[in-house]
């Protein structure tokens, strides 16, 4: 007896797919699963929901409307389910989900807790400073506030590059979370790097890398702690990038060659279109 799912399964299976699409090709994976159901509205009916949280997880970036810096849409400057913090342009993105487009802005009005702002904003100077240099295709947004009585400045980063012509896409994203007391004592940092990869020429191979890190750094003014946390966050992200080249070099040397037919006994590719002038044994003198 055959089974036939219900309307709820298909609608989680569905968003499952939409969920996992790689960076740059959200549209195409939507248009694929278009493809696959008889009833648009399974997506339909879901698209506000599975779109944002798609585009928050992958921190998209838009440009923003005063100064033209790179903004990312995340979960931690959410302030609804279409507007979004940008703390150093001073205003609130308006943000289509369906587009992925920015669709208007307001002047902040309140949203940013002035107590700590001159902390996210040293934090904020040396992660752009940070980004630009590392990072060229890429941005980051910094923002502040209170947790339990510490100063709380998350730090995100997002940085894309799509090459469609050599069929690959891939995407880092960063996410710190430096917790103190301001003035003295300890910073607290907590992060998680998160990376994707994809590459689909003749086939479908994706690298998908999480990894979490935590560290302590001195504190100080605003201008200390915030270049004492990027120094440590440049050293951990630099260190992992480079781990990843390692084992994937070292994959490439061992692992991937295992999988590859050895060549024959005297170290000489089989010349396939001269097969019929092969003999067998050794040379079969007559």
């Amino acid at each position: 007896m055959s089974y036939a799912p219900s309307q709820d399964e298909i609608k989680q299976i569905a968003n499952s797919f939409l969920l996992a699409a790689p960076p740059g090709e959200f549209f195409e994976v939507v248009s694929d699963v278009r493809g696959l159901l008889q009833d648009d509205s399974i997506i339909n009916d879901t698209a506000p929901t599975t779109f944002r949280k798609w585009n928050t997880d992958q921190m998209l970036q838009v440009r923003s409307p005063n100064g033209g810096h790179e903004v990312l849409i995340t979960q931690y400057g959410e302030v609804n389910e279409n507007e979004y913090l940008d703390p150093k342009g001073k205003l609130v993105i308006q943000f289509d989900h369906i587009r992925q487009e920015v669709v208007g802005s307001r002047p902040i009005a309140g949203e940013l807790d002035s107590s700590v702002e001159d902390f996210r904003s040293a934090f904020d100077e040396q992660a752009q400073e940070y980004a630009n240099e590392h990072y060229i295709n890429g941005g980051t947004t910094v923002y502040g506030a209170k947790k339990a009585g510490d100063h709380q400045i998350r730090i995100c980063i997002s940085a894309s590059k799509f090459n469609p012509n050599s069929f690959w896409t891939g995407r880092w994203r960063s996410d710190w979370a430096c917790t103190f007391k301001p003035g003295s004592g300890q910073i607290k940092i907590e992060g998680l790097i998160k990376i994707n990869v994809h590459y689909y020429e003749d086939g479908n191979v994706q690298l998908s890398s999480e990894t979490k890190k935590s560290i302590q750094v001195n504190s100080g003014d605003a201008a200390t702690a915030a270049s004492n946390a990027l120094k440590a966050i440049r050293r951990i992200e630099a260190e992992f990038q480079q781990t990843l080249n390692d084992n994937y070099t070292a994959m490439s040397d061992t692992t991937f060659k295992a999988l590859r037919r050895q060549l024959p006994i005297n170290r000489e590719l089989v010349q396939w279109e001269k097969l019929g002038q092969y003999k067998l044994g050794a040379s079969t003198k007559q």
